[in-house]
């Protein structure tokens, strides 16, 4: 299901898996706060990705789906309740990306990047749908600038 993936260390493969939910966790409590509206959007846009996805990445989104929103509600449970510092834990973790991504597959790798960048930006505006508004801070984060991009094949 992983193919992808699966030359991959059990510590990276687990980064890979996990990054949408961390992803999610990063950006709805980026401003202080976590909104039932933005973890319902994560819950829906992972689901989502989970069957319109590429075969390959769309894996990393089943492993997820049938459990995201408890994952996601267990995540932020265990981290510290200072935004500042649940959001460099969240962002370190992350930034792990940058030595896995270029072991991977180029197409798997930039279409796993490209596809996080999207889930950032959902759950960014998430809280805001229809007024056009969203928090700085989310916004600056889910631009996910700590992620160097891999390079489109």
């Amino acid at each position: 299901m992983h193919s992808k993936i699966e030359h991959l260390n059990e510590t990276e493969k687990s980064l890979v898996l996990n990054a949408p939910l961390l992803v999610t966790a990063l950006v709805s409590g980026a401003d202080g706060e976590f909104t039932k509206d933005e973890i319902q959007q994560a819950v829906k846009i992972i689901h989502i990705k989970s069957f319109k996805e590429s075969r390959e990445l769309s894996g990393v989104y089943k492993t997820i789906d049938a459990q995201t929103e408890d994952s996601i509600q267990m995540l932020i449970s265990a981290l510290p309740e200072s935004t500042l510092e649940r959001n460099q834990i969240l962002q370190n973790q992350l930034s792990g990306l940058n030595a896995i991504l270029p072991k991977l597959d180029a197409q798997f790798a930039y279409d796993l990047y490209i596809s996080l960048k999207q889930l950032a930006y959902y759950v960014s505006t998430a809280s805001d749908i229809g007024l056009g508004v969203q928090s700085q801070q989310e916004k600056e984060v889910a631009k996910l600038s700590f992620i160097k991009a891999p390079e489109q094949p």
